[in-house]
């Protein structure tokens, strides 16, 4: 029987109330150093959900990963964290006014400034990709008005240029908002309808990465379709930015197993490839009723147990390098994870459910580390050099 890569992983945050209070948005940055800085926020419910500021805490290590110690706290939800020279910064969306903002350390990660508003309004994504390109650096969100369902949140992205002072919103521009372009009935078949008091979605896309194939930048979103029922879809958007304007479009769906969930994508140049982690549902078309009595939030689509381990040429077409970790149990979960590389291990940072409320509303962040990962690849790249032999 196959084991997982990383199923031993080290528990990096508990939460204090697991009825009340969750985990969330994992993600990891490496510093010039060899720092590795850790950051996760906590979820509330009802009015409390995002009354109290400085929820999301930063953690360092320098020990690669072998012990933590929290330094502070922000006051941003849904970050992503990336580095730029000797600084570090997390860039995500205000508590409460959800407005883009922005903030900076320069100590490693021990003290950050004010946080900077970039844009208003009302922004959201997760612990996705920046890309660092051409002296700028990007970042996908989507626009969420207040009171609009999800299939009305639009995509876009935010350039900021490196030559300047990212905490300066003048340094910031923004891409036109794309509005979802809706899913063919051929591609799915309305298995379970929306219904806000099932916790059944509607159909949309968010939580978009944005990656530069050969020179192209791409942005690659998460898309939840029919309640998590057609699996395995993402929507594929392209950014042009000649410096001034910036031109994005859809370009089309595209299957990606696990893209029904929320995932993060990172470029590792020695092996050449993209990697991910994604959650990979087993049966979405089972009945709920079952699922449904033992408190699984969601329609079984949602299903968020076993953590799988992925590679690409083009972070379009992708193969299972294994199961970073899973459990046999529904209500548990391995997601969002984020990923860095450590030497030749790659370490993953999950919101994790173990024995906690349901899959969704998480427990625990985890840190998992599968090592010699780019021993798990096929070689993949096509052999150029190769000439066929002329007939004897």
């Amino acid at each position: 029987m196959a084991e997982p890569l990383a199923q031993s992983y080290h528990v990096i945050a508990v939460s204090p109330d697991p009825s009340q209070v969750w985990a969330g948005t994992p993600a990891l940055a490496r510093l010039p150093s060899g720092r590795l800085v850790a950051c996760y926020e906590w979820f509330r419910r009802g009015i409390e959900a995002e009354r109290i500021p400085n929820q999301t805490e930063i953690l360092v290590s320098d020990d690669r990963g072998k012990t933590w110690r929290r330094t502070t706290e922000i006051d941003i939800i849904w970050p992503s964290l990336f580095t730029y020279g000797h600084e570090l910064y997390a860039i995500g969306s205000r508590r409460k006014s959800r407005e883009a903002v922005i903030t900076r350390s320069s100590d490693g990660g021990q003290t950050f400034t004010p946080e900077q508003t970039l844009f208003e309004g009302r922004f959201h994504n997760s612990a996705t990709h920046v890309l660092i390109k051409d002296s700028w650096a990007y970042r996908a969100y989507e626009a969420c008005e207040a009171g609009a369902g999800r299939s009305q949140w639009r995509s876009l992205v935010v350039a900021g240029d490196l030559s300047r002072d990212l905490l300066d919103r003048d340094s910031w521009r923004m891409s036109p908002q794309l509005e979802f372009p809706g899913v063919p009935d051929l591609l799915q078949q309305h298995f379970y309808e929306p219904s806000v008091e099932d916790k059944i979605p509607e159909t949309c896309w968010l939580e978009g990465n944005v990656i530069a194939v050969r020179g192209d930048i791409r942005v690659v979103l998460r898309t939840t379709i029919d309640a998590h029922s057609t699996a395995g879809l993402a929507a594929i958007c392209r950014l042009e930015d000649d410096g001034t304007e910036l031109r994005y479009r859809f370009v089309q769906f595209h299957p990606m197993p696990g893209a029904q969930c929320k995932f993060s994508i990172l470029y590792d140049e020695p092996s050449g490839l993209f990697w991910t982690t994604v959650t990979r549902p087993t049966d979405p078309w089972q009945d709920r009723g079952p699922l449904k009595a033992r408190g699984f939030f969601g329609a079984p689509g949602n299903e968020r147990r076993i953590l799988m381990l992925m590679y690409s040429l083009d972070a379009l077409n992708w193969f299972d390098a294994g199961c970073v970790a899973m459990s046999p149990h529904p209500l548990d979960s391995f997601s969002y994870a984020s990923q860095i590389v450590d030497a030749d291990d790659l370490l993953v940072l999950a919101r994790t459910s173990q024995g906690g409320l349901n899959q969704h509303d998480t427990n625990l962040i985890t840190l998992h580390r599968v090592r010699r990962f780019r021993d798990l690849a096929l070689k993949i790249h096509a052999d150029l050099s190769w000439r066929q032999k002329p007939p004897s």
